[in-house]
């Protein structure tokens, strides 16, 4: 017998240790910022948001919640970086502000994410983190003057028309969900077979497995399904059309209107009354983008009767944008309609103006914030959203910002539009991937109205884009043109628009509260524990 002592196996890290944060959790979740970058313009790689988060979400498995606050805003900055560089034309103390301030929204979602990993069934790791990161999305959009939703995931899907039809139930939040979803199963699986010492739920290991198999093959095969579901929806859309208004836009490519002078805006007027010279006569709608015209319009009437005059030889309605000056000093960034007879007739007051750009948030209670404005010019909102009449139809009118948010169109739909009419400038980010991140939100919003969107873009791009998502007519980005196209006024709510986000919101916090909750605890569910601790670490 040998006086040897038998040599002992290594002991494993405990689960202090190993979900403690190192390098390369850090580095998996600034991968997944890259990716997620990737996925938009200028790379406008879409298809790979489908496992953009998966570095991300597999990091956040094996960390404390502080430690996914940490991951969070590692993956967040990673990614609003690089996606807002256009904001380095206004400096870099203004680029690093708006990136951070969008990072704080990742590592919001790190925490959740790493609370709703209590539970130790994958279904319920799987929805509860997916919905973390839907509310997150909503969180961000609805903080009144500083909402945002560009980078949202639903708009990486701007041109796959059969996912797009979702789009019409649940909106881009809940196509955004769907997409977190399907990351989710897919790190859960990993985590079933992934080899060296991870932290993984007390469980029994083959059921582990089993059960994230499981939850990402339904997951795969529910966005299969949607995709052909969308498909036959596209497919089958009603070929009998009713009355139909041909609608031109016009996109002359000038430069920033906010220190324009009256000679430039003489320019810009001549532009683009010389660019709409070759529309049709049969056209009975042409839209002017956002401060199309930078000047105030209703303080001069010989520029506002050339546009009465355009409107009137080509007997149609025309909507020019430009700036408004009322009797009490204030500014508006407005949008007015002139009929046929060429009668300046109505104008919308743009409501959602953008934070620091147009008006300085909170300004009242903190009057030190007006040092950080980006422009000269300091725009006032208008009351509330309102229709412009064109003869017997009703659009909807939104001016440049406002197309981010799913609740604008949805006030105008409630009001009874027939389309949308969005005006927008990004003269100002000419040159940078901002004007086709911006212009991929429009088909998101046609799908979510289930109406016909006209879009006019100073720089553009300038679009006109069915009720499914498909851009029928265009002009090209930095290009000056004209593209026109026959659209159908549509009344009627969308379900997305009846129910607006509620469904959504609701389900997701349901979602989210199991997570947080660590359900389910039943004896014989494949997530129940006896006297383990909630998680271990094991090796294989």
């Amino acid at each position: 017998m040998s006086d040897r002592e038998p040599t002992s196996q290594p002991t494993p890290p405990s689960v202090a240790v190993a979900s403690r944060l190192t390098w390369w959790k850090a580095a998996l979740a600034a991968l997944s910022g890259l990716l997620l970058y990737a996925c938009f313009p200028p790379a406008d790689l879409g298809s790979l948001v489908w496992v953009a988060l998966v570095p991300l979400l597999l990091a956040l498995t094996q960390v404390r919640p502080l430690g996914g606050v940490v991951l969070g805003l590692i993956a967040g900055f990673a990614f609003t970086g690089p996606y807002g560089s256009f904001m380095l034309i206004y400096g870099r103390f203004e680029w690093f502000a708006t990136a951070g301030f969008q990072a704080l929204f990742f590592g919001l979602f790190g925490l959740l994410a790493a609370l709703c990993n209590r539970s130790p069934h994958p279904a319920v790791r799987v929805l509860s983190v997916a919905a973390a990161w839907t509310l997150t999305e909503m969180f961000r959009a609805g903080i009144g003057g500083l909402g945002f939703t560009l980078g949202d995931l639903g708009y990486t899907q701007y041109d796959q028309l059969p996912l797009l039809q979702a789009a019409a139930y649940v909106g881009h939040f809940g196509l955004g969900l769907f997409i977190a979803a399907l990351n989710a199963a897919l790190v859960q699986a990993v985590l079933s077979v992934a080899p060296g010492v991870w932290v993984r739920p007390a469980v029994d290991p083959r059921r582990f497995a089993q059960v994230a198999a499981r939850t990402a093959l339904s997951g795969y095969v529910f966005i299969l399904l949607l995709y052909l579901w969308g498909a036959l929806v596209v497919r089958q859309r009603s070929a009998e059309r009713g009355v139909t208004i041909e609608t031109a836009v016009v996109q002359a490519v000038m430069g920033e209107s906010d220190r324009a002078t009256p000679a430039d805006a003489m320019h810009a007027l001549d532009s683009y009354l010389s660019l709409s010279q070759p529309i049709p006569q049969s056209i009975d709608l042409i839209v002017w983008p956002e401060v199309a015209v930078p000047d105030f319009l209703n303080l001069s009437p010989a520029s506002a009767a050339r546009i009465g005059d355009l409107a009137r030889r080509k007997s149609a309605w025309v909507l020019a944008g430009a700036r408004e000056y009322s009797p009490d000093g204030r500014i508006f960034n407005s949008l007015y309609a002139f009929s046929p007879e060429g009668e300046q007739t109505e104008i919308y007051r743009k409501v959602i103006l953008v934070p620091f750009g147009e008006s300085v948030p909170m300004r009242e209670r903190f009057p030190w914030l007006a040092r950080f404005t980006l422009r000269s010019v300091d725009f006032s909102p208008g009351e509330r959203h309102r229709l412009l009449h064109i003869g017997e139809y009703r659009a909807g009118p939104l001016i440049c910002f406002e197309g981010l948010f799913p609740h604008a169109v949805r006030a105008n739909a409630l009001l009874g539009a027939d389309l949308i009419v969005l005006a927008t400038s990004d003269a100002w980010a000419g040159g940078t991937s901002e004007i086709a991140q911006h212009s991929a939100t429009a088909p998101l919003r046609a799908v979510e109205a289930r109406k016909w969107v006209v879009r006019a873009g100073t720089w553009g791009r300038s679009q006109i884009i069915s009720p499914w998502g498909e851009v029928v007519a265009d002009v090209p980005i930095a290009q000056p043109g004209v593209a026109w196209h026959e659209i159908e006024p549509r009344r009627g709510l969308s379900t997305y628009h009846r129910y607006g986000d509620a469904p959504v919101m609701v389900a997701c916090a349901v979602m989210m509260f199991a997570g947080l909750m660590g359900l389910p605890r039943r004896r014989g569910s494949p997530g129940h524990t006896d006297e383990q601790p909630e998680r271990t670490q094991t090796e294989d």
